[in-house]
């Protein structure tokens, strides 16, 4: 089995990388947490299995901002036809719930150290853990990650240090989102701290008095929801993609990527990804490097089978490997 920490160390050109889950349970493996093991926000909500608002959020793919608009939307419509204003006040009575769950939700899928300040102790193992990664990081000239999660906004702003640049630009007390060709941090599915702007995006600010966490709660509580591209087939991710700005032009620049492309963290399972492979293999890469931990003969299989049946639908040939993650240590 070839070995990542050595593909990467032989290449000497162009590098990107995408991250995927496994960049959190990394975390959690060197911190001692148990905070990203986790693929859908979904999984941390405390809903009845038979729950009309499980239903609805899974007619909406799990994104819980097109749910909410959707009864807001139910609300204003009943209002013209529900005298007693039985239903809109169950409707209410809904939103609040997806509110209170999600940011529920939220608080239990990170670790404590994102939403507060830290003992001594505390920062000091952090900012250890912290220059490691960007270390780590410095290897790419673009980082692309499928996460939904805080890890990564957190890594670059760390101690208002910041890495890199993603395509958000201070407008009054936003931060919009600008084309940038010299940005080098992408989130193709959005994420926690990205809000959706009617086809274009805004990021969420964080300070040392309001941290991200506690940003992104606040948001919620006033109705913001995040943007998250999440369950549903390669697809069905792609078209939503395509619909706002910001997320089609993170999703072009994994097609623009030379050099080599690695992955970190991402299993490609059940087609839900198929979208990414694709925006790879159409890629100039010349070579993809597929990080798996600790990967069997079978998931080495899988996984070559995943990208050369996409290589093979949009007829384009690809050098693909699959290359054990375990002696990469980035945290």
């Amino acid at each position: 089995m070839l070995d990542f920490h050595k593909e990467l160390e032989d290449f000497r050109g162009e590098k990107s990388l995408i991250l995927g889950n496994g960049f959190g349970i990394a975390y959690d493996a060197a911190a001692g947490t148990h905070s990203f093991r986790w693929d859908s926000l979904a999984e941390l909500c405390n809903f009845d299995a038979d729950s009309p608002l499980l239903l609805l959020l899974e007619q909406c793919y799990y994104d819980f901002e097109l749910a909410h608009q959707k009864i807001n939307n139910a609300i204003n419509v009943s209002e013209h036809y529900d005298e007693g204003r039985q239903f809109s006040g169950v409707m209410s009575s809904e939103v609040q719930v997806l509110r209170s769950e999600l940011i529920s939700a939220i608080t239990n899928s990170h670790p404590p150290s994102l939403g507060r300040r830290c003992t001594v102790e505390e920062k000091k193992f952090i900012a250890a853990r912290v220059s490691r990664c960007r270390k780590f990081l410095k290897e790419f000239k673009r980082v692309f990650s499928l996460n939904y999660d805080l890890l990564l906004y957190w890594v670059r702003c760390y101690d208002n240090d910041f890495l890199g640049k993603d395509c958000f630009k201070s407008n009054g007390d936003l931060l919009a989102f600008v084309e940038d060709e010299n940005a080098n941090f992408f989130f193709p599915h959005g994420a926690l701290f990205i809000n959706r702007r009617g086809v274009d995006a805004e990021k969420s600010r964080s300070s040392t008095e309001i941290p991200i966490l506690a940003r992104v709660k606040q948001n919620i509580r006033e109705g913001r929801f995040p943007m998250c591209v999440s369950e549903g087939t390669g697809e069905q991710k792609l078209a939503a993609i395509r619909d706002n700005n910001y997320l089609n032009f993170a999703y072009q620049k994994i097609e623009q990527s030379r050099g080599v492309i690695f992955t970190f963290g991402a299993s490609f399972m059940e087609g839900k990804d198929d979208h990414i492979i694709e925006a790879m293999i159409k890629s100039p890469a010349k070579k993809i490097v597929v990080g798996e931990f600790e990967p069997t003969e079978a998931d080495r299989l899988r996984l070559l089978h995943s990208f050369q049946s996409i290589s093979e639908k949009i007829g384009r040939r690809k050098e693909i490997v699959v290359a054990n993650t375990s002696r990469t240590e980035i945290w």
